[in-house]
């Protein structure tokens, strides 16, 4: 998979942008605060229908306009495909193939974008919620009907704490909460079980060759249920809906869900041993890109092709073993890189990638090499 081509209209700082990529290695050079960011933003867009940095569409509106719109034609199984997103301050709309789509999953899983930022380095070190976030945002696009069990969860979630934090509380009403956060949680908790399961596995083998086979890395998908690898829907549904029942009158005195899928995480170990208690900050940092690089092993398995890897600004957090290695091991995908520095266009193999130098909101000049 690769996207062709990408049109902005009144984006962030760019009035009326057309770019056609190379195939291979896409290289966003320019000083900080000149747009190169703002490209890769708008690509993810694309694939995901909103954006990485801000959860308000109308910041992404060039200043002074009243909307903004992105266009990509992208090259997959199947042939060229086309998505286009318009934004106005009140009101969104996206089409696939010319086609308006009227909800999120619709275009989940058209172009499927991994994303790669200095904030993704901290994914071991920091809390459950990016960790969640992280196995949310991934599994939404290898399976658009999850984002809809998702959705409904969080749905769901938030009815039943209102209501428990209302002057009175139903019991009865409780018991129709209860039953549906057991549904949809044991959905998202045997489909999250299975991917972390495949994610462990994959990124294994990536932190040997990053640690030139020095260390093991193992992830476990851990859950408040007690919940195991053999359960199936029903038996992970009774035993939801078993501790929800169990654990209603703490809720009740809490004023909040205390269990469910919407408090799990994930216990990522190094040689045995928890590496966000015992591990330095260097193997957390590797264990992150183990992890993260990983998601582009796994869609190509789920969908039968790569997706688009952006690295946005992450190059001048590796020293050049791990600068090396990424490129290495990512040189049969199509990256977008941005980066500050001129010195990482030597990284590159200059016949694979196109060097697009950004000014102040316009592609100054452009350095193409082959496709």
């Amino acid at each position: 998979m690769n996207l062709i081509n990408l049109q902005l209209r009144n984006f962030r700082n760019y009035d009326n942008l057309y770019l056609e990529f190379n195939k291979n290695i896409n290289l966003l050079v320019g000083k900080n605060g000149q747009g190169k960011t703002n490209i890769v933003e708008s690509i993810y867009m694309l694939a995901i229908g909103k954006s990485f940095r801000t959860n308000k569409d109308k910041e992404l509106i060039k200043f002074d306009r009243e909307n903004l719109y992105i266009r990509g034609n992208f090259d997959k199984i199947g042939g060229v495909r086309g998505i286009e997103l318009f934004i106005e301050k009140s009101k969104k709309g996206i089409k696939v193939n010319k086609i308006p789509i009227l909800k999120i999953a619709e275009l989940l899983g058209n172009l499927n974008v991994v994303i790669f930022s200095p904030e993704d380095l901290k994914l071991v070190k920091d809390g459950p919620k990016e960790r969640r976030a992280f196995i949310d945002k991934e599994i939404s696009q290898i399976m658009p009907k999850y984002y809809n069990y998702l959705m409904n969860y969080n749905k769901v979630l938030l009815q039943r704490n209102r209501h428990l934090k209302g002057y009175k509380v139903d019991g009865d009403l409780l018991d129709v909460y209860d039953m549906n956060l057991a549904k949809y949680g044991s959905y998202i908790y045997i489909i999250r079980r299975d991917f972390i399961k495949k994610l462990s596995g994959i990124s294994k083998k990536f932190h040997e060759d990053l640690t030139d086979k020095r260390e093991n890395l193992s992830i476990d998908y851990k859950n408040q249920i007690d919940l195991t690898d053999d359960d199936d829907f029903s038996t992970a549904n009774e035993k939801m809906l078993e501790k929800l029942n169990s654990h209603r009158n703490g809720d009740i005195e809490s004023r909040t869900t205390r269990y469910g899928v919407h408090r799990d995480d994930l216990n990522i170990y190094i040689d045995g041993l928890d590496v966000r208690m015992y591990g330095s900050q260097g193997q957390q940092r590797t264990a992150s890109i183990s992890i993260k690089i990983s998601e582009i092993e796994l869609i190509k398995m789920e969908v039968g092709e790569y997706p688009v890897l952006i690295l946005d600004d992450v190059f001048s957090e590796l020293d050049e073993v791990r600068q090396g290695l990424l490129v290495d091991k990512l040189k049969h995908i199509q990256m977008f890189i941005t980066t500050a520095e001129l010195s990482h266009k030597n990284i590159f193999n200059k016949k694979n990638t196109t060097v697009f130098n950004i000014d102040n909101g316009r592609v100054a000049s452009i350095e193409n090499g082959g496709n």
